[in-house]
């Protein structure tokens, strides 16, 4: 079946549509509709956005809209009733909704539109449909290339015009070493934009053995139940919400992204050299944080073990390392400073490295070996959240300090959702070491623990308070919605943390 159906024309009497002309058939099949004057044509059944004309009476063309999936628990494709969505070429216009199934015309639908400037994560405008049967055409105000979504179990619609498609991932690097990895685009320029087809392409991006994405507009999803508005699985036909698509030899390509008149859309890399390889490796740099000042178990008095810092690879272009850890405050014997693989042969200290305090409390000085530590204040002892990065490849290092708050968040967790920004704060215990949100309904869904409102350091895995909780890697999930008070907490000073979920079920 074709998704777009050429000069289509019918009038809405009524409330009710009838085919009257056409000047050609669908090839796929579908119903017959009577044209009035002793003729037919063929409409396959669908569910099609179409164009009307400025009287509100003929239609000139449509598209159909295909069953879609939404983002689910762990990012998975998932099915949802009633939720189409379709990519194509749309010229500026008025336009409404009709469904056609067993030979009956089932549907008119249209309703007040408005134009949303951003929301949540969003940064682009999009039209944003109260949708009612029998309501009023929508406006495109715009010819180009349309995400149009509709979703039958909230009456809503969103007509999003694609402004922008890139390239993410891992496998994508801006130069040698740096890659953003699934954190920000590589921009494909706009080829051309047409109702028979419409192309995005660039030259001389490095792509190595890692995977990769599509996306557009900069972001994953769109709307309270989570749309795609990315693709992969298979160069040959990609997928919106499809898995990573993985590319197996380093090299410099050309990238071009073509979607066809069905708004079906495939890809190409051609390779065009090879590229330089990165020097610099991040595995030879296993920063841990060692001093008097760190809590936890140490092997000797003062100075002990190292706790290591983990490494996430490139934000924002910078090869980067975090950690949260318990620090005591008070200048006096309560130092620490920053060293790789347990030794001193690469070392972070204040006299020779940038560092940024937003915490209001880090001090430094010189000790009695004259290179200096850092120190928290007195009285300001707390959850340090630590970021060690370079965006020289080790040319220099920049360490930023900030307090850090836990937060729970998730589709299974009070909050929600997913959105980055609403998580719910824990309190933190007087033991310097753990963190709790005493009161919380949660469901069976999947949560994680962030800190500071970003995903950058978030943890989830088992709830016994035994099991070393996994980073950046797996979800929470209760066996039963309940009311749960839920603690995070260390006992190693920040080198691992576990978690409880306790249900606050019968208590007083």
């Amino acid at each position: 079946m074709k998704n777009a159906l050429k000069s289509l024309s019918f009038f809405m009497v009524l409330g009710t549509l009838i085919f009257i002309s056409s000047c050609g058939s669908d090839d796929g099949g579908g119903i017959i509709i009577d044209d009035g004057g002793g003729g037919s044509f063929t409409v396959a059944d669908g569910f099609y956005i179409a164009g009307v004309t400025a009287s509100d009476t003929t239609i000139a063309n449509a598209f159909v809209l295909g069953a879609a999936t939404v983002e689910g628990e762990g990012f998975a494709a998932t099915a949802r009733d009633d939720h189409r969505a379709g990519y194509m070429y749309l010229e500026a216009g008025s336009y409404i909704f009709a469904e056609i199934d067993e030979q009956e015309i089932v549907s008119i639908e249209g309703g007040v539109s408005s134009v949303v400037d951003s929301t949540g994560t969003w940064a682009e405008a999009y039209t944003f449909i109260d949708v009612v049967a029998n309501g009023a055409a929508f406006s495109i105000t715009e010819d180009g290339v349309y995400h149009v979504i509709y979703d039958g179990q909230t009456d809503e619609a969103f007509i999003v015009r694609i402004t922008s498609w890139g390239i993410i991932g891992g496998a994508v690097y801006e130069s040698v070493c740096v890659s953003n990895g699934f954190n920000a685009d590589i921009d494909l320029d706009v080829v051309s934009e047409s109702a028979t087809g419409s192309t995005w392409s660039a030259t001389g991006i490095i792509v190595r053995d890692d995977q990769f994405k599509f996306r557009y507009n900069n972001n994953w999803t769109i709307g309270e139940y989570k749309s795609f508005t990315n693709l992969g699985e298979s160069l040959s036909v990609l997928v919106p919400g499809g898995a990573n698509i993985q590319n197996t030899e380093d090299g410099i390509y050309d990238v071009t992204l073509a979607m066809d008149a069905n708004g079906v859309f495939s890809a190409t890399l051609t390779k065009t050299g090879d590229s330089d390889q990165c020097t610099f490796d991040a595995d030879n740099f296993p920063w841990g944080i060692i001093g008097s000042g760190t809590q936890g178990t140490m092997t000797t008095t003062g100075w002990g073990d190292d706790k290591d810092l983990v490494y996430v690879g490139q934000v924002s272009g910078a090869d980067t390392w975090l950690g949260v850890f318990p620090i005591a405050g008070g200048t006096t014997d309560n130092e620490f400073k920053f060293r790789t693989d347990d030794t001193w042969a690469s070392k972070l200290i204040p006299n020779s490295t940038t560092y940024t305090d937003d915490t209001g409390n880090i001090t430094d000085n010189a000790d009695s070996n004259g290179d200096g530590s850092w120190f928290l204040a007195d009285g300001a002892s707390g959850l340090i959240y630590v970021k060690i990065t370079t965006s020289d490849q080790g040319g220099t290092w920049n360490i930023d300090f900030s307090d850090a708050e836990f937060q729970v968040i998730g589709e299974g967790s009070p909050v929600g959702n997913w959105d980055a920004g609403n998580g719910i704060a824990m309190t933190y215990n007087d033991d310097l070491a753990s963190a709790t949100l005493a009161n919380g309904a949660y469901t069976t869904a999947g949560w994680k623990i962030f800190v500071n409102q970003s995903f950058d350091y978030n943890l989830g895995g088992s709830l016994d308070g035994s099991t070393a909780l996994e980073f950046n890697n797996s979800t929470f999930v209760l066996g039963a919605a309940d009311n749960y008070s839920v603690t995070i907490s260390t006992a190693d000073g920040g080198v691992t943390y576990t978690a409880t979920a306790t249900s606050n079920a019968g208590r007083q």
